[in-house]
C-alpha cells in the first residue's frame, strides 16, 4: 500500500510541476500568406494581358499570375505563390 501511495504522490507531483512550467514548447513563427506574398512588378496593357502575365509569372517560379486593374494594383501583373 505504501508503494501505491508513493507512486501516486510522485505522479501528481510530476503533473503539478508540468502544469506550473512557464516554457512554451509548442510556439512557432507565423509566416504571412496571401497578398503580402504577391509580386506585382510588370504593367499590363492591350498587348500584355493575362496570358502573357501568367506565362511570365510561371517562368519566374510562381504558380500563376493575373492582371489587376483595381486600386491599389493599378493595372499591374501580380504573380501568386
Amino acid at each position: 500500500m505504501a508503494i501505491t501511495k508513493t507512486s501516486a504522490t510522485f505522479v501528481l507531483l510530476i503533473i503539478l510541476a508540468a502544469s506550473l512550467s512557464n516554457f512554451n514548447v509548442l510556439a512557432s513563427d507565423i509566416k504571412p500568406t496571401g497578398r503580402i506574398d504577391n509580386q506585382c512588378k510588370r504593367m499590363c496593357s492591350a498587348t500584355y494581358g493575362n496570358g502573357k502575365c501568367a506565362a511570365d509569372c510561371r517562368s519566374d517560379g510562381f504558380s500563376s499570375g493575373q492582371c489587376f486593374t483595381s486600386p491599389p494594383f493599378d493595372n499591374r501583373c501580380c504573380c501568386n505563390n
